[in-house]
């Protein structure tokens, strides 16, 4: 990866418009060619056999009827000219035939493809239908985020944690993942002003809605619409550890929930994390346009999110209140009864203080269930635009 990236950079850095000095930015190759024979007083002949071009290999260059010219070819006019490479580059570019200037534009473009997306990745969720018909690749996701030009997906995406040059498969995805979520809360505008105390009255009333685990789940997201608070649900990609995403869109809080480790109760807890960055972490996450769970972070900790979660959802006192009778599953089915809460809930908290995620499988509601209406399939459709419109009208009667 390191490689090919050093060599777009290179590559792209000598095809975009370089700074060359007036005087000849604007001359064409065969009188800079002439001029300098005059001063060095010698013939074209002369020069040929200076530089080891063959006649009519010169010729065609100065006719401008070549049709390739070797980089080795390139190096030794240059030298010969006393111009830098990217300058003699830039003279010879501006000469050539339309159908020329539009090969190179088009390996320009691959390689910003190649460059800002992994094809292969993207290709494995077929979300592309090939690996290397570029020109299909391009209309997709230019397509997909709605773009004027896919240079114009390097120009949306916001990524302050990580370098521009020399990211990997799992940057690469990452950065695909947020501008995909980034692009839908652009879209849906959520037009109900943002209350953080109608939150803070809400979050207690949330547990209960776990119980019902078909309609639960998007009757809590269209509450939270309607204060402000837009959540959705955004399937995960390869190569990305994010549990769930906190972002601020047009001054109002945006969540992302996934389906990272395929548990029902993961939702609820993924939701109720990002609630509490809402909550204590709005200004600093406004600062940095968005906040990952799952990824390094600088900015916010993780573990007093995590702790309220837990608290809201089933907290510590009432698993240790449990847990001898863990093995009673109607035990269980009562206390999760009395405690307003799901059952699965329980066993997964008591899965994850023991480190034991296999043993309760079984108590794990199928997942499709809750999502069934909040899930769009965003990387089966046409666009972004297509999964809005559709969350507009099914979810949030906008």
């Amino acid at each position: 990866m390191t490689e090919d990236s050093d060599f777009i950079e290179a590559f792209n850095r000598l095809i975009e418009p370089l700074h060359i000095a007036d005087d000849i930015s604007k001359e064409p190759f065969s009188i800079l060619f002439k001029r300098r024979i005059d001063e060095l007083g010698i013939t074209q002949s002369r020069a040929e056999a200076m530089l080891g071009i063959e006649k009519k290999s010169l010729n065609n260059i100065l006719n401008k009827e070549a049709k390739r010219v070797d980089i080795i070819t390139i190096i030794k006019l240059a030298q010969f000219l006393n111009l830098p490479v990217d300058d003699f580059v830039k003279v010879y570019l501006q000469e050539l035939p339309s159908e020329q200037i539009g090969d190179i534009e088009k390996a320009k473009k691959n390689n910003f493809i190649v460059q800002n997306f992994d094809l292969s990745q993207l290709h494995k969720k077929k979300f592309i239908s090939s690996k290397t018909d570029y020109d299909s690749i391009e209309k997709r996701i230019v397509q997909f985020f709605g773009l004027n030009s896919i240079y114009d997906f390097a120009k949306e995406v916001v990524t302050p944690a990580f370098s521009r040059t020399k990211r990997s498969s799992s940057d690469l995805m990452r950065e695909f993942w947020v501008q995909s979520a980034l692009s839908q809360f652009k879209l849906l505008e959520n037009p109900n002003f943002y209350s953080r105390e109608q939150l803070i009255d809400l979050i207690p009333k949330i547990r209960p809605y776990t119980k019902n685990v078909k309609k639960g789940l998007v009757t809590v997201v269209k509450a939270l619409f309607s204060i402000g608070v837009t959540v959705i649900y955004q399937e995960s990609l390869p190569n990305i550890s994010v549990r769930g995403a906190t972002f601020v869109v047009n001054g109002k809080p945006c969540i992302v929930i996934n389906d990272l480790y395929k548990r029902y109760p993961t939702l609820w807890f993924s939701l109720m994390h990002e609630l509490h960055h809402v909550l204590y972490d709005f200004n600093e996450i406004q600062q940095v346009k968005y906040h990952l769970t799952g990824e390094p972070d600088l900015w916010l900790k993780e573990e007093k999110a995590n702790n309220f979660a837990r608290e809201y959802l089933f907290n510590e006192k009432r698993s240790k209140y449990i847990l001898p009778f863990i093995n009673e599953s109607v035990l269980v089915r009562e206390y999760a009864e009395k405690s307003q809460v799901h059952p699965s809930i329980i066993y997964n908290f008591y899965m994850y203080d023991s480190n034991s995620w296999g043993k309760f499988k079984n108590q794990m509601p199928n997942i499709d269930l809750a999502i069934s209406s909040l899930n769009v399939n965003i990387w089966e459709n046409e666009s972004v635009e297509e999964t809005t419109e559709r969350l507009k009208k099914e979810i949030f009667n906008i």
